[in-house]
This record gives structure tokens, sequence and C-alpha cells, in this order.
């Protein structure tokens, strides 16, 4: 009879895959109840969490309420009523009868919230575990729109919430209240207000965040430092605080002869209150469960065993919430964990050297091996130098957390014993920023990868898992082989022919094309509804597709809402990991050149971007694409930058594709002229739009990225008649005070018969050309189709 190894791991594994493919099946967005959108509401339920986050340079209490309702207004007074009665009922009777009859309270347009985040006006917070009401306006939760962009949706119902509650104000308490957290929380503020005695501003966020698992107030500077170099990992509670905090305490405990059982119990109860007070997020819940694990196999006379305490750590934390395996603090957590107890012992046995330092680089190697998946499905890309800073950081973290907390317990008897303390500790914060700027001047310092496709996750996780297995059958070198190999299928891209990406900037303009021959390139990228546009959209994106090079950013005019996002991404090319090769603008006279085209210009210098203009009859030749500049004249003295947009006709093979900028009035009357002498071979004739106006007349454009964001004022009647395209794009944001796209235009966009995708609507819209087919995808809901080519109407 075959005894099975780690039976537990085995039915652990069973159980991931079949809820992975459950969700594939089943799970759908996060939905956004925008209905309730910038309403005023009430809500009630109990606190969950209390903590403070920075917002505006100003840190603002914020609650989080769990078992929340979106009151009906005519129940506010009832529950008022019922809570001022609270103090009359048992704990356990009040939550019985709350959850009895809180769907009666609910307001119908509101089913499935759970839960919200309250942004408080005052300081003064109700106690952890009250039942409260409060007041404040709704704010919704956005769902990506690109690909690569954050989905605060999605990860806020990870969380439990499903909305938040601005400029809120609590109006009724109950009486009863966890007496437990509320003290865990006062103790964790009387603490942070030491650690703000004891350190300069930046790095007592850091330690708060390392230490009490205080993340809202972190200095945002010092957090994108950490988190471009690939070790944010260090703030986070985990298991190198229990290794510190809890084998510490375990150690000492047995030193004082305390009996086995009873160190046990005090060890797991202090850990856990530990993990109360700093949020028990996943990490730490993740490591709290392996570290009762190992203390108690020893009274129950088991052996410990990693891989079992993790996949009964996972099960436990998928069974109450099975969405956290998207989460990326899991994913990292179990990742990490796994890699240790499956791949690093197969790395060692396998190392061409027996040195301690080589065995600590490899062993950092393996961890980061392990998680390169989860790093590049949420992040897109990976800092190489990571590796050896993380080998200086993390045995260095020990000696931080040490002295955080000696400096913590001195301040509790004298401030200024907790400040002298501090400073070794500040020293080494400081050393890690010197690290880290060290690194991102190095060169090759961000590997731009993209987003691995489900099938390439799949592969490369197998072939670490069989050359796990296969361990001491191969040779060291195809054991090295393989694992080149794992790394090398993260990185194929399969050809997909010509692709044209409207992303969604809200009120403004972005277009990628890409091609197989390698060619990246950008026309605007800008908005006027959307703050970072570069930082959460365009970055995202490109990064998001693997791009860390574009040949090519054509600015058809300088107006905001074109260049925003170009502008930060020539001010951060030496540091975001994508880098611009040629920067083109319109040729035209001085007059058109306003601040912002010099400003353009100017950044582009800084950044050794080569600077180009671009005029009517100009050729932008990559592989099988051609771009042709129609529009406009060189040298067009104008300060009508709309009209001078830049206008640029595309050909592959037999696709064709228009995209107009902003270009309206005379300027889309130059078009028309340029258009009908280049691809009718024949002057422009009165008649020419009259009764006999037949198919002959018309250039049948596949694709027109409509301009103006749809603009009544532009894409007239003329010039549709004319291009007639198949495919109609439109890029504007929702509800914007302008009301694109009109009306009117959509109305002559129909009567032409073209297929219409808003931004607005759909989300990024991806033209795809491959197989003699045109595909269009949506990217916010589900727009999937193929289209004919325009020479088969």
């Amino acid at each position: 009879m075959i005894r099975l190894r780690r039976p537990l791991c085995l039915a652990g594994a069973v159980y991931v895959a079949g809820v992975i493919l459950a969700m594939s099946c089943t799970v759908r967005g996060a939905p956004t109840y925008e209905i309730l959108d910038r309403k005023r509401v009430a809500v009630a339920g109990y606190v969950d969490r209390k903590e403070y986050r920075t917002s505006q340079g100003s840190e603002i209490p914020v609650i989080a309420l769990t078992e929340a309702v979106i009151l009906e207004n005519s129940q506010i007074t009832i529950l008022e009523q019922f809570l001022s009665d609270s103090e009359k009922i048992p704990k356990y009777r009040l939550h019985s009868l709350w959850k009895e009859n809180r769907e009666k309270l609910r307001k119908e347009d509101a089913a499935g919230i759970e839960g919200v985040l309250c942004y408080m006006e005052a300081e003064e917070l109700p106690p952890m575990g009250s039942l409260v009401i409060i007041q404040g306006e709704y704010r919704s939760f956005a769902h990506a729109t690109n690909p690569g962009e954050f989905d605060a949706a999605d990860y806020y119902r990870i969380m439990g919430q499903q909305g938040r509650v601005m400029k809120s104000r609590c109006v009724k308490t109950s009486n009863t209240y966890d007496a437990f957290e509320e003290k865990m929380y006062r103790l964790k503020e009387y603490l942070s207000l030491l650690l703000e005695n004891c350190y300069d501003d930046g790095n007592a966020s850091v330690m708060k965040a390392m230490l009490l698992g205080d993340k809202g107030t972190l200095d945002a500077e010092v957090k994108e430092l950490y988190q471009q170099n690939g070790i944010i990992h260090i703030l986070a509670i985990s298991g190198l605080h229990l290794s510190v905090i809890g084998m510490g305490c375990h150690k000492l405990f047995h030193k004082m002869r305390l009996p086995n059982v009873v160190n046990i119990m005090l060890s797991t109860g202090l850990m856990y209150c530990y993990g109360t007070m700093t949020g028990m997020g996943i990490s730490m819940l993740r490591a709290y469960i392996m570290f009762a694990m190992h203390l108690f196999a020893g009274v129950l006379g088991r052996t410990y065993d990693l891989l079992t305490a993790v996949t009964v750590a996972a099960l436990l934390i998928l069974v109450q919430q099975p969405l956290y395996l998207q989460h990326s603090g899991f994913l990292f957590s179990f990742g990490a964990i796994c890699g240790i107890g499956i791949f690093l012992p197969a790395v060692e046995e396998n190392l061409l050297g027996t040195g301690r330092i080589e065995k600590a680089v490899v062993s950092g190697v393996a961890v980061s091996v392990s998680t390169l998946p989860v790093y590049l499905s949420f992040y897109y890309e990976f800092p190489p130098y990571s590796v050896l800073l993380n080998l200086i950081v993390i045995p260095c973290m020990t000696l931080v957390l040490l002295g955080g907390l000696t400096s913590m317990a001195l301040a509790s008897l004298l401030l200024s014993l907790g400040a002298v303390a501090a400073y070794p500790v500040q020293i080494l914060l400081r050393f890690y920023e010197k690290c880290c700027d060290v690194c991102l001047k190095l060169p090759a310092n961000k590997w731009v990868i993209g987003c691995p496709k489900p099938w390439q996750i799949i592969a490369f996780l197998g072939i670490l898992v069989l050359l796990a297995a296969l361990n001491g059958r191969l040779t060291k070198l195809y054991f090295w082989q393989g694992v080149l190999c794992a790394l090398l299928v993260l990185t194929i891209r399969v050809p997909q022919g010509l692709r044209i990406t409207m992303v969604d900037v809200g009120q403004g303009d972005c277009i990628y094309l890409t091609e197989d021959d390698g060619m990246h390139i950008l026309i605007d990228g800008g908005s006027s509804d959307k703050s970072k546009v570069a930082d959460y959209q365009i970055m995202p994106f490109l990064k998001y597709e693997g791009v860390s090079y574009l040949d090519a950013v054509i600015v058809t005019h300088p107006d905001n809402d074109h260049i925003s996002g170009i502008r930060t991404l020539l001010e951060e090319a030496g540091t975001s990991g994508i880098s611009v090769g040629t920067l083109y603008l319109p040729d035209v006279g001085e007059a058109g050149r306003n601040e912002n085209y010099h400003e353009l210009e100017k950044l582009a210098q800084q950044q050794n971007v080569t600077v180009r203009y671009i005029g009517r009859g100009d050729v932008i030749h990559c592989g099988e694409v051609m771009l042709t500049c129609l529009h406009p004249d060189k040298g067009w003295n104008t300060t009508d930058v709309n009209a001078y947009s830049t206008v640029l006709y595309l050909t592959y093979g037999d696709f064709t594709a228009l995209f107009t900028g902003d270009v309206e009035g005379e300027g889309e009357r130059s078009v028309l002229d340029e258009m009908e002498q280049r691809m009718l071979g024949k002057e422009l004739q009165s008649d020419f739009y009259a009764e006999g106006f037949t198919e002959w007349n018309r250039v049948n454009i596949t694709l027109l990225k409509v301009a103006h964001h749809g603009s009544k004022n532009s894409t007239k009647e003329d010039f549709l008649r004319l291009v007639n395209p198949r495919i109609a794009l439109i890029s504007a944001g929702r509800n914007n005070r302008y009301g694109h796209p009109h009306e009117e235009l959509i109305e002559r966009l129909e009567n032409c018969g073209s297929m219409i995708y808003r931004t607005q609507r759909s989300g990024a819209v991806t033209v795809s050309v491959r197989g003699g087919k045109v595909h269009v995808r949506g990217g916010k809901v589900r727009v999937e189709e193929y289209v004919s080519q325009s020479q088969d109407r």
C-alpha cells in the first residue's frame, strides 16, 4: 500500500484549483452602486477598524464598518431610538437582534452593501465593536476601465467594503462595544504617539507601518521609493515580526522556566493581541497560524511541517474569503513560503559553490523567482537589483524591529531616552533610502515585462514544480537550464498583428499603436478631468503591455487634455521604466507654438529625447505600418491649436485608419482637400456631394478616431461621406461638462453606418487586425466582435 505524503497539501491544492475554476466561471466585477453616488445617506453598522489616512496633506480619521446597511430614511429615527436603549440589552442579544432585523432597514437600491469606509470630519471616533449610525455623502468605488489600471471596486470587495461615505459624522452610537479591541486600538494610538515623538516625520511613518501596521499615513515618497526597488514588503506585518517578537517572547518565557503549555499559551496570546492591534493583515494572519502550529506541534508530539502549516493557513483564510486568491498580499505571502518550502531545497542542492555568500544570494533568488509571476501580474515590471537589495535590507530588519521596540519601551518611561534609542534605527532607515537611490541610478533598474497570460503562469509554475520533483535526478546544468526556461516562458509574446488601443483617459485623448515588428507609438496622452492620468492610467497600461520604450510619441496639438500625461512621461522618463525615442510636434508657425508647446520641447531636450516636427506629406514607417501626415501644412501660422491638429492616415495591408486629434473648421476642410486629391486623384468639384454621389467617390476608411471627443462642430457630414468609416472611436469623459459626444454627431455617424465605440461606455477599446479580420474589444463592458474589412462593405 502506497502512503501518500502530505495528503493535506494535496487536498489544499485541489481546493484552490476548484475555487479558481469556480471564480473563472461565476465571479464577475463587483457592483459599484453608482445609483447612490454623491447622495446623502445614513449608514449603520459595527465599527470594525479605525485608522488615519493622509489626503491632500492632512490626516483624516477613517472608520471601516462591517455588517453595514444603507438605511431607508423612514427607519433612521427608529434605529436611533433602538440604540438609545442599547445599554439595557446584553451585547450578544444586541448583535442577534441586528442580524435578524437589519434587512428590514436596508435601502432597496443598496442591497448587497455589507461594508463601507467612513471618512470622518470629527476626531472623536466611536469605540471598536459599537453599532453606529453615520451620515455622509456616498461615493462608489470605480472599476478599472483600462488594462493594467488599479481596480478599486474589485479590490475593496475583497477587503469587505462596497463604498465610501465622505464628510461623515456619527449621529448615534450604541452603549455596548468590544472592550478588548478598543483597548488594543488605544494602545496602538499611544504607541503611535511615542513613535512620532522619537523619530523624524518620514521615519515615524515608516516605523508606524513596520511596527503597528499603520500604512494610511505612510510618507508617499518613501512608499514609492520602496515599491520601485522591490522592498515594499518590509513595511508589512509578517512572519519576520513573529520570528522577532513571538519567538523572542517564547524563548524568554522558556528561560523563566515556565511550563511549556503556559509558555505556548502566553506566546500565542501575546501574538494574537499584537495581531489584533495591528489589524491582522493577511501576512500577519498567515504567520500567526503557522507560528501557533509550530509551537503546538511539540505539545501534541507531532513534527512541524512547513508545507502542511502553510496549507492549513491558506485553507482557513480562503474558506472565509475565497476572493483572497485575487489579492496581491495573499499571493505574495503564500507564494514566498511555498517557494521556500518547495523550490529552495532544490536550489540549495544545485548550488555551483558552497560559500555562505553564494547560498545567501541564491536563497534570495529562489524566493524572487517563486513570486515573480505574482509581481508581474500586479506591477508588470521587476526591479532586478531588488534581489541584492533584499540581501542587505532583510538581515538589518531584525535590528530595525528590535530598535523600534526598544525606543517605544524607553519612550514610555522618558521620551528623551526613546529618541536616543531611535537614533541608530533612523541611521538604518536612511541607509535603506540611500541604497534605493543608488539602485534607481543603475542601468536597467527596471525590467518592464508586462502582465503574463494565465497559460504562461501555469507553465512557469509547472516547470518549477517539475524541477523540484526531479531534484537529485538532474545535473546542475540541466537544473539551471530549466530555471532559465521557466523565466523565458514569462517573456513570450504571441504575434497579434496590428493593435490600436484607445486608452480611457476620461475627457482627453490617448491612442496606442503596436505591431509584431516591435513598433510602439503613442498618439497624444492627456486628460482634463483625471489628475495624474499618466501615473494611474497611461503608464500602467503601457507596462501591462510590456512597453519599456516608445519609438514615437506624437502630439497632435498642445492642449492639456492631449498632453498632460505626455508631460509626466517625459518628466519621469529616467525613473518610470518607460523611455521615449522621438517626440513629434506639429510643424506650425511661431503663432501656434504656445507655452505648452515650448514646455514639451524643453522637457524632451532635458531627457535627451529627439524632437521632430511633422507636417503634411511626412511619413513614419514602422514594419508594415505606414503613417502619413495629412495636416497641417508645414509652417502653417494660426493661433487656433485645434485647427492645426495633426491628422495621420494609417495603412496596414488593406486596413486603413484616420487619427484626427481635435481638428475642426478650417483644419477639417484642409484635410478633406488633401484626402480628395491624394486618394481619389481628382480636384474637389463643387457638385462633389450632389445627388449623384457614388461609392466610387468614397475613401472607405476602416477606422476613424472621431475628432474633438465627438463635438458637433467637427466631423461634419461632408467629411463623413468622404471617409465613410466602418468603425468610429470616440474618447470622452463620463458626464463631462461639454456634453461630448453630441447627439448630432452620433446621428451623423449612425447615418453613415459606422459602428460606434465610446470610452465613456466601453472603457479602453482595442482594435486588432489579424487573420484578415478586424477584432474590436472593449475593456470595461463586454464588447467583442469581428468586423469585416472596409473593402468587403
